[in-house]
């Protein structure tokens, strides 16, 4: 009997030894997948909310840049009238930006363009704003609308004068929030360090009171009506009126975490808040299984190990297929590409490089075929580059058409001659296919210096590579190189000048003539700006222009150098020179100011110069971008006494049916086909445009004439008119004086 009980005993301390066992190992893979759920959640909710940080920044930088840009027409004066100043903001289309602007003057006293007038010296965004800040307020809820002031000075020199300030709908904001590319279904909130709500996504109605007036909320209250745990909300309150990133989690609905961050803009912080739901079914579907397990293990004791490492493994899977494979192609995601870029860099010794590819057009793709034939081609290109993939490489599907691969760059021949061949099977694609479109890829390849590596400026490296052939097929590919980076310097530092140049005139006019090509007399000019700035020397436009393209300064630009045409016209006007007409440049971004034609012609008054002495230069794709809207806009230019010149014809996505829509009296040929001279084919193309521009009663100026035989062949077609380094390069005003005087070659 004692033996028997010694077995028994011995029996039920194995089975508690086994069931210790797999308690034990049991804790050890809760623990281990509690951990790797908690890092992976965390990757994933600092990522995407970066990313909605970086929306909102960009949405509000916008806003305070249409605001500068709708101040030009202020007057500029040390004492503001702002009922006649307002008068003035109202002829532009705020409406499209703001729904209320106004004007203050120094003292407060301020109007709207609804014609109210009100006094703000004691608000906030006046006072702060009048101390030359760009400031926008919280959000204020008021009538059941909710929106944000924004603020600028208005300055006269080097004295704030004014203010001028905007209001905008929250929801705006918001809804550019939610069409933020989110891999992560979750809830945003902005809010101060109180925890009053800015901005939100989770479209719940604010509560009212009894006046039926919209009361402001705030999040850390709404949370206490949800979860009741003191401690929740204190370490939330922690958390919001911190300087540092925290994950909490909380009660909201339900069990979910919510991530605290500071914005740098005010004093506000950005709450993400994410269900547990995505990785917790898999944690639940463990834990169950788990515990059925220790019921039954008198009996299968012996299978629970087996049975507990094939549910781990299925279950790491599955936690890894979530966080780690892109949902369209079913590749690497990018976390994974990151994580074993990390890797890479660590373990192995080759020399690498990051590559950023993707699809020319590829919004034409998903608008005429389908996003779900989007996809397909996504899927291709996948599949493709898996094709060409070698050991110790590893790439991803990143977002929308872009793709990033770290490849082994030991031989950078090697790699070019892979996306070479990359892009030459991927293009062959789209023709075979009945829907016929090309897949055309653009290609930017960054060698990556090992020991300063850091993958976020690895892409944003190659993909700015990459733009810089975006469009151009004449290469698929281009390599970072210093004349990249040097180029981000030099445009920083051009940006960092440009306000000063205008102030200080750097900017100088250059003619260069147009001549007669019968009887070789001068005929005209186009207008060109020169930089010279004392430090940098002499800057061309090439360098700057694609600047101020990009960042807008090109509106201001084009009004300073049209403001100069006409006080050298007049100037020679007065010593009664032999004036002929002169082709100024016009930007795209000129037409989005429905102002440019008032103030293109008070300059012309200004100076008292006839509008039969100015062209205005647009080019094809300016002309052809808005067709309706720019008719109307040429007709009204017409009436003003202005020709209408279309400059670089040929070079974009001209028709002739287009052609003859658009109601322009000079077409200029494009130097590329006057290149072409000499060559049968060129030789017809450029006989055929300059007689169709004939018939429909354009003058023709033929641009990049260099050679005699091009300015001859050009004659005896009868081009009109000629303009070019074989007759005079680009030349100062006191040079083109002379020239006038002469007056023919």
């Amino acid at each position: 009997m004692k033996i028997g009980k010694n077995r028994i005993s011995s029996s039920i301390i194995v089975v508690i030894i086994m069931m210790t066992i797999v308690i034990s190992i049991g804790s050890i893979y809760i623990s281990y997948m509690e951990g790797r759920y908690d890092t992976i959640q965390k990757k994933e909710i600092n990522y995407e909310t970066d990313q909605v940080v970086k929306n909102i920044k960009k949405q509000i930088a916008d806003n305070f840049y249409y605001l500068k840009y709708f101040s030009k027409n202020i007057s500029d004066t040390s004492e503001l009238k702002c009922d006649l100043e307002v008068n003035k903001i109202k002829s532009v289309r705020t409406g499209e930006k703001f729904y209320l602007i106004g004007i203050a003057d120094k003292d407060g006293n301020a109007c709207d363009i609804n014609g109210d007038k009100y006094d703000i010296s004691s608000e906030e965004y006046f006072v702060n704003s009048m101390n030359n800040e760009y400031v926008i307020t919280n959000t204020i809820i008021d009538e059941n609308k909710k929106y944000n002031i924004y603020s600028i000075p208005i300055k006269h020199e080097e004295d704030v004068v004014g203010v001028l300030y905007a209001k905008k709908y929250t929801d705006e904001i918001e809804y550019g929030i939610n069409e933020d590319d989110m891999e992560i279904e979750k809830d945003i909130w902005v809010v101060d360090h109180d925890g009053t709500i800015i901005f939100d996504t989770t479209g719940e109605e604010m509560p009212e009171n009894e006046n039926k007036k919209v009361r402001t909320h705030n999040f850390i209250d709404k949370l206490e009506e949800l979860d009741n745990s003191t401690r929740t909300t204190d370490k939330l309150s922690k958390a919001v009126s911190s300087n540092e990133p925290a994950f909490i989690r909380i009660k909201y609905h339900k069990a979910k975490i919510a991530y605290v961050k500071p914005m740098d803009v005010n004093d506000w912080k950005i709450i993400t808040i994410i269900s547990h739901d995505k990785f917790n079914k898999y944690m639940a579907q463990s834990l169950d299984r788990f515990n059925q397990l220790v019921y039954i293990f008198a009996v299968i004791y012996g299978a629970t190990l087996l049975v507990v490492l094939v549910i781990q493994n299925k279950n790491r899977k599955k936690i890894e297929h979530i966080a780690y494979v892109d949902e369209v192609t079913g590749g690497k995601s990018f976390t994974k590409f990151k994580d074993e870029v990390d890797k890479l860099i660590k373990s192995a010794s080759d020399e690498y490089a990051l590559v950023d590819l993707d699809v020319d057009k590829f919004k034409y793709i998903n608008d005429i075929f389908g996003y779900e034939e989007g996809n397909n081609v996504i899927r291709f290109i996948w599949g493709e580059i898996n094709n060409i993939m070698e050991t110790g490489e590893v790439f991803a599907h990143y977002r929308a058409d872009q793709f990033v691969l770290f490849l082994k760059a030991n031989d950078m021949d090697h790699v070019i001659k892979r996306m070479e061949m990359l892009s030459l099977t991927v293009q062959k694609r789209g023709v075979q296919k009945e829907k016929n479109y090309e897949i055309i890829l653009s290609i930017g390849i960054y060698p990556v210096d090992r020991k300063f590596f850091n993958i976020d400026t690895a892409i944003d490296r190659a993909d700015l590579t990459k733009k810089s052939i975006k469009g151009k097929h004449s290469k698929v590919y281009a390599i970072y190189d210093d004349t990249l980076r040097q180029k981000e310097l030099r445009d920083q530092e051009i940006e960092n000048m440009m306000e000063k140049a205008i102030k200080d005139e750097e900017f100088k006019v250059y003619y260069q003539p147009k001549y007669n090509s019968s009887n070789s007399e001068l005929t005209g000019s186009e207008a060109l700006v020169r930089w010279y700035n004392e430090e940098c020397g002499m800057l061309f436009p090439n360098e700057f222009i694609p600047v101020f393209e990009n960042n807008g300064f090109i509106v201001e630009l084009d009004e300073y150098m049209f403001e100069h045409v006409c006080m050298d016209i007049r100037k020679w006007l007065d010593s009664g020179y032999n004036v002929v007409p002169v082709s100024v440049n016009m930007s795209q971004l000129q037409l989005y100011n429905s102002r440019f034609i008032e103030e293109y012609t008070a300059i012309l008054k200004k100076y008292d110069v006839p509008a039969e002495y100015i062209q205005l230069e647009m080019t094809e794709t300016t002309l052809f971008s808005e067709t309706d809207a720019l008719i109307d806009t040429i007709d009204k230019l017409h009436k003003a006494g202005f020709k209408i010149l279309m400059d670089d014809f040929g070079t974009g996505y001209s028709s002739l049916n287009m052609l003859k829509s658009i109601p322009v009296d000079i077409l200029k040929l494009d130097k590329s086909f006057v290149d072409d001279i000499g060559d049968s084919k060129g030789d017809i193309v450029v006989s055929t445009i300059v007689s169709l521009g004939q018939l429909l009663d354009m003058k023709i100026v033929a641009e990049g004439v260099e050679t005699k035989e091009q300015y001859e062949f050009l004659r005896d077609i009868f081009c009109d008119e000629i303009q070019g380094y074989y007759f005079s390069r680009p030349i100062s005003s006191e040079e083109y004086i002379k020239k006038m005087t002469k007056g023919a070659l």
